[in-house]
This record gives C-alpha cells, structure tokens and sequence, in this order.
C-alpha cells in the first residue's frame, strides 16, 4: 500500500515486466527473438560510445536487448553490466536485475553502482537484511550519495530496523536538505510506527518540494485515510489514479483500520 522511494527510480511497503535474460538460457521467447535480431545484424564487437549513447533514448526494450548482447558478449563489460541492471530495474525485473548485479560484483567487488542496484533490486524484492551490507559498502564507497544512503535506509525500514533506517534517512537529509524522496520515507517509517500525524507533516513538506510527485500524493492521501479522514484522502488520490483504485484503496485501509493487525499488514506488504 505504501511505497517507499529507493531512487533509481523514486521507488507498497515496504519500498520499483519483460526484460532479456543475462544468459541465453534463460530467456523468455520474446527475449530470444530479440537477441536473435541483434545476432543477425552481425555485431561481433562492443558498440561504440556513439552507439552506446543512441541506445539510451530508445524504448525500454530495445535498451534491454542492447545491453543483454552486450553484457553477453563481454561479461567483464562494467558499464555494459551496469545499464543493463538499470534497465532490467527500470523495467521491474528485479530478480533478473540481482542476478545479474550478483554475477557481475564477482568481477567488480567494489563498485558503488552495482552494489547500490544489486541492494535495491533485493529490497524492492523484500530482502532488506540481505540488501544492507552491499548498500554500506556502496555507501562506504561513495560517503556523500544521498541516494544511497535514503536506499541503505528503506532496507534497514524494510528488514524492521527502523531506528537505524530513521539514522538513515536524517544522515541523507543532511546532505540534501528538504529532498522529496527522502521526506516521504522518513515519513513512512513514522505512518507504520502508528504516527500517522507526524507522518502527515512530513508528507505534506515533502509534497511541496521539487521533484515530488504522484507517489508523494499518493503515500499522503494514505497516511490521511488512516486517521479516518477518508473522503479528503480519495480526492488526492484521485488526483493520479482512476476512482476504482482510489476507492479500493481507501476500502483497504477501512479494513486494515478495523483489525488489530493494521499496522502489522501494512509493515509486511513487501517491496517493490
């Protein structure tokens, strides 16, 4: 129901598909049409830094078919292992996404991309214990990337160390003050600590700030419903999702309000 922001792209909690495989053997028929095409183009080498930057502004899918042939023909291609992760992230496959962060890490141990996409490919996938010793060392790597940081904190909120996620998410917003993002799950981790006031605070500061969006809006008109304030929360959500989904989100949080498990189910919604 709520959703976190990990920022690759600003990321129900918990904490965001075709997308080609890593490996021949592995991929779908969709994706082995795809790489058949490439195959027939004859590319037998590495696409040029011309071409590598044309791909960026295609379609997602074509992305995912280039950087699949690339990280193919050269597994031991970092920048061709780290686009293709971004993409298969973009996308929503995260379990292929750590997969292929995990294989490519074996080759470059220390580098801060690929650790930072490798852990939050694993918290959206609801694994925050196993996310947060890569996203430190990423962190370790890079001190002064909030982004990482704000991730290093949705694992530790989704591996239910939320004293240390809240560490997290204030040592982020020392370095970019005011940051949507990291207002939001700061928030959060107030709203399912059954804080819900002050989580609405938070919100509507992070909704005033540059770069927030739908799922600032959304997370606010929750956090609203859930001290029963129900038809002001289903105009804000409606602002960004049909009435159906506005109204059947507020009837889950009607009954989530009328169980003893509430903020329990909301806690354990995963990540995604």
């Amino acid at each position: 129901m709520f959703r976190f922001h990990t920022l690759l792209r600003p990321a129900v909690i918990g904490l965001a598909c075709a997308a080609t495989a890593a490996c021949a053997t592995s991929r779908t028929a969709q994706e082995q049409e795809m790489a058949d095409a490439m195959e027939a183009r004859g590319s037998i080498v590495p696409a040029g830094q011309a071409e590598r930057q044309a791909i960026r502004t295609q379609d997602l899918l074509t992305q995912a078919a280039f950087w699949a042939e690339q990280h193919d023909l050269s597994p031991g291609d970092r920048e061709a292992a780290v686009e293709f992760v971004r993409v298969l992230r973009t996308l929503g496959n995260n379990a292929r996404a750590a997969e292929v962060a995990r294989q490519s890490m074996a080759l470059f141990p220390d580098d801060a991309d690929l650790l930072y996409l490798y852990g939050i490919a694993q918290t959206t996938l609801g694994r925050g214990g196993a996310a947060i010793e890569p996203l430190s060392r990423a962190r370790a790597a890079r001190p002064g990337d909030w982004r990482i940081i704000n991730a290093l904190g949705v694992a530790y909120e989704v591996a239910g160390l939320t004293d240390e996620a809240r560490s997290r998410f204030r040592e982020a917003l020392a370095i970019a003050p005011g940051e949507a993002a990291i207002l939001s799950n700061l928030a959060l981790s107030y709203a399912m600590g059954g804080q819900a006031e002050q989580a609405e605070t938070m919100l509507r500061e992070a909704i005033a700030r540059p770069g927030a969006g739908a799922q600032v809006r959304q997370n606010l008109a929750l956090v609203i419903a859930l001290q029963g304030r129900f038809d002001e929360a289903e105009r804000l959500a409606r602002t960004d999702v049909s009435t159906e989904t506005a109204e059947a989100n507020m009837a889950y949080v009607r009954s989530m309000l009328t169980t003893q498990r509430r903020w329990d189910a909301l806690r354990g919604d995963g990540a995604r």
